[in-house]
């Protein structure tokens, strides 16, 4: 993909908006290409337009001049106020083309798809193969309709080509989450350091059931954990998260593990607390979920449980990361609730990822969990 330059590499005038991404592990993946942008046009104004949920992701990063929040409802006459020259726009949504033509920004880039190619003033081609399409499966007598793509490249190059099209460096970049030192003490509010590993568990999906392993075996795996290393556990999630944590830290705590060994904060926290719970953990173990994708970019070692979806498309992009999932005839199927008897979950023992938190721990040699 080459062509012309979208603006002059040294301008100090051009004013850019990208358009973030609406959930957690989507905007970090949409990282590599911010920094990819900022070396394209090194001395131009960027600012990232960014739900206010997801700031804290962004609020240190050193690609960007400017974030703008929002809400559930845009201030379109503000964002006019800014007088952007150019939009990149990561979400591939008619709203996020549509807010940056309402709020007059003369050149709109993005992909094509959702019926939005006439808000956009340039298109960014996706590769055919790329495009989901989909197909009748038939597992044990019943036949239910599945997502497939034949391309397996990850979803943050796709972001790259965006880099591309405006004539940039499309190479990959490790996403980081950068966090200031006067938040850390953040951790105080939770936990005090004891001396013990801190290994996170984050049981939710918000996908929906299809991506989450039963909690019952979270629960067993932190006990045959414990059998061979000392470790604290911390349980974090979300407020939709909170039903399933409480189930898991009752069974720790049933085990019985000491009370300071356990730690629930599900509900509890900020993103911004999260991110530093994270970088302050030994492991995260996890589903496929956006807290898998903060830690991989805090540089948290992670071991990440799949089924229904798939690692080589929105996998962690982290050497520190282990993928944990069985193969069976009917994943991924990118579903919410699975139609069958969820074996590509079912089928993943507590052994198999025992053992693979122990080695992120660097306590694989001081035993082998059976299963």
């Amino acid at each position: 993909m080459t062509q012309l330059p979208i603006f002059a590499t040294d301008s100090q005038t051009t004013r850019i908006l990208i358009r973030a991404t609406n959930w957690i592990g989507d905007s970090v993946m949409t990282m590599p290409a911010v920094q990819r942008i900022r070396e394209l046009v090194p001395a131009a104004h960027i600012a990232m337009l960014c739900p206010g949920k997801l700031t804290d992701l962004w609020r240190h990063n050193p690609y960007l001049n400017e974030l703008i929040p929002f809400g559930s409802k845009l201030d379109l006459e503000e964002l006019r106020r800014h007088q952007f020259d150019i939009a990149i726009i990561f979400p591939n949504s008619f709203r996020s083309a549509w807010e940056c033509k309402r709020a007059g920004i003369p050149r709109r880039i993005g992909f094509g798809g959702h019926w939005r190619r006439f808000l956009l003033t340039d298109i960014v081609h996706e590769p055919r193969d790329e495009r989901a399409t989909y197909e009748n499966r038939s597992v044990d007598g019943k036949t239910f309709r599945v997502k497939v793509f034949c391309s397996t490249r990850h979803q943050s190059e796709r972001y790259l080509d965006i880099v591309a099209y405006l004539g940039g460096n499309r190479d990959p970049a490790p996403p980081r989450v950068r966090l200031a030192i006067e938040e850390m003490p953040a951790l105080n509010k939770f936990m005090r350091d004891d001396g013990r590993p801190v290994v996170a568990i984050n049981a939710g999906a918000e996908y929906g059931p299809a991506k989450r392993w039963p909690a019952e075996r979270f629960a067993q795996t932190a006990i045959k954990v414990t059998e061979i290393v000392d470790v604290r556990w911390l349980i974090v999630g979300g407020r939709d998260d909170v039903e399933i944590s409480r189930e898991i830290e009752t069974r720790l705590r049933e085990a019985p593990l000491a009370e300071s060994s356990v730690v629930n904060v599900a509900g509890k926290t900020t993103l911004l607390d999260l991110c530093a719970l994270l970088r302050f953990c030994k492991v995260l173990l996890t589903n496929d979920t956006g807290p898998m994708h903060i830690a991989a970019a805090l540089g948290t070692p992670t071991v990440s449980i799949w089924g229904s979806t798939s690692p080589e498309l929105t996998g962690p992009l982290s050497p520190r990361s282990v993928i944990v999932r069985e193969p069976v005839e009917c994943s991924p199927c990118f579903l919410r609730k699975c139609p069958i008897d969820f074996r590509c979950m079912d089928r993943i023992q507590v052994g198999a990822v025992a053992r693979a938190v122990l080695k992120q721990l660097g306590a694989e040699d001081k035993a082998a969990p059976k299963q």
